[in-house]
């Protein structure tokens, strides 16, 4: 199971997830929301949606190897939305551009999950 390529790079995701919220907290980006409070209650709700797949798939439930397309995708849109907000605002304090750096990663690490899901199904 560790050897498993797919736990492996879902793990890596998830790294580059919990990184990506604290990039998103030093820029300030929880400003957007209006509190660090709600920013926190929101990224702790898809950091939760991004554990249970991993969590299932180790279980051996079946139907948690598609609820996995859901992060994985989730991942990849961050890394592009970043980007884009990046090139549209110019800055990284308080604004979408917050969260480029790790967001670059993590949507990388999550097209490899999202390809290395394709596979299994």
């Amino acid at each position: 199971m560790v050897n498993d390529p797919l736990i492996i790079w879902f793990v890596v995701m998830l790294f580059f997830q919990t990184i990506h919220i604290f990039e998103e907290i030093h820029f300030e980006v929880y400003l957007e929301v209006g509190s660090l409070k709600k920013y926190l209650m929101v990224a702790g709700i898809l950091v939760f949606l991004n554990y249970l797949p991993l969590i299932l798939i180790l279980q051996k439930v079946n139907w948690g190897t598609y609820l996995a397309f859901l992060p994985s995708i989730m991942a990849i849109g961050n890394g592009i939305i970043h980007v884009y907000g990046f090139i549209k605002t110019k800055s990284f304090r308080g604004t979408i551009g917050a969260g480029i750096f790790s967001g670059i990663f993590l949507a990388i690490s999550g097209m490899i999950v999202f390809l290395q899901l394709l596979s299994i199904i």
